[in-house]
């Protein structure tokens, strides 16, 4: 028996938010795509970003405004949008860290 998750997919983006005041907005999906926690407006534009990624577990994407952060697991799926200056080890460390804790298990 796996144990039990210790963040539910709201409190996950409100975390990350905590953590970095870099990340603009975020998502949270499960693996078929279905929007868990965060805007409706960017739930498709995340649903694109993955269908483009492939099999990837992570994506970093950065533009002229910033940059997208994208990590997924078995059981869902982060994605959160950054401003420049974000450090991107670190906001993939968190991001493997939230989706740990919205499985219930340690952060590879």
């Amino acid at each position: 028996m796996s144990p039990a998750p210790t963040l539910t997919p709201q409190l996950a983006l409100d975390y990350l938010r905590e953590l970095s005041a870099d990340i603009r907005a975020g998502v949270v999906l499960d693996p078929a795509g279905a929007l868990l926690a965060g805007p409706d407006a960017l739930a498709e534009p995340a649903r694109d970003l993955l269908a483009r990624a492939g099999d990837a577990y992570e994506v970093h994407v950065t533009t002229a405004d910033g940059n997208v952060f994208a990590a997924r697991s078995d059981t869902h799926v982060v994605v959160l949008v950054c401003g420049r200056y974000a450090l991107p080890s670190l906001i993939r460390h968190d991001l493997r860290r939230a989706l740990a804790d919205l499985a219930g298990r340690e952060a590879a």
